[in-house]
């Protein structure tokens, strides 16, 4: 009868060190989780920022050189000069192929049922 209080003072600081560790464990494992998110967003910071710059330097070219102006709205809007000789190049189209969609064959010779 004098073990009993012990027994269950030992049962319960046993089931209280299993809460804790539980408790931490999963402390450890959101810490884990939060750095990589961290380290994620900086890397996400780094390529908006080297974006940011590089549209701030086409902005700063298109304000200031006209050479970059008429670049630009050759390559991105496919504009031309009065006077430029435009070559079209036409690409060959593939032959499509049978349509799944069209009519069924019907078949020349039928199995009897």
């Amino acid at each position: 009868m004098k073990r009993l209080p012990l027994i269950l003072l030992a049962v319960l600081a046993l089931v209280a060190l299993g809460v804790f560790s539980s408790i931490v464990t999963h402390g450890f494992e959101e810490l884990a989780k939060a750095e990589e998110d961290r380290d994620s967003l900086e890397q996400r910071k780094i390529e908006l920022t080297e974006n940011i710059k590089k549209y701030e330097e086409t902005i700063e070219a298109i304000r200031t050189d006209p050479a970059a102006v008429e670049s630009l709205a050759r390559g991105e809007l496919a504009m031309v000069r009065p006077g430029d000789t435009v070559i079209l190049l036409a690409t060959p189209t593939p032959p499509s192929g049978p349509s799944l969609t069209g009519p069924t064959p019907t078949p020349i010779l039928s199995l009897p049922k």
